[in-house]
């Protein structure tokens, strides 16, 4: 199953305590141009695209950088255990995910790669 990359079709249905977690972590991370946070059995999948360096549209070294502290982050903030994923090119065409997954977060407003704006959890 693909999650949809057009957050007017798989908005998440309401707020909870890990989804405002990742509301507030998103916030507080310009670096970060969008951010799915999906509950799976074994705890969250946090997909992000970052904003790529200026001088080569690489999003690799902020990854390398930021990915393991950004991960611990999220672990204490959620309370959960976190995989944290980089998405590397957006638009992308859908994010694979298993069935019994629940979309929990779908962050955006940094996201310059939709054409319009839309509301934000």
């Amino acid at each position: 199953m693909k999650l949809s990359i057009d957050p007017s079709v798989t908005a998440p249905r309401s707020i909870t305590a890990e989804s405002l977690a990742l509301a507030w972590w998103y916030d507080s991370h310009p670096a970060v141009r969008r951010l799915w946070g999906i509950k799976v059995a074994q705890g969250l999948r946090v997909i992000v695209a970052i904003e790529p360096t200026l001088d080569n549209d690489d999003v690799v070294p902020g990854w390398l950088a930021n990915s393991g502290t950004w991960s611990r982050e999220l672990d204490l903030r959620t309370g959960s255990y976190v995989q944290l994923e980089l998405i590397k090119d957006l638009p992308c065409d859908g994010i694979e995910v298993e069935p019994g997954s629940v979309l929990i977060a779908d962050l955006f407003w940094r996201d310059a790669t939709l054409n319009q704006p839309h509301e934000v959890l």
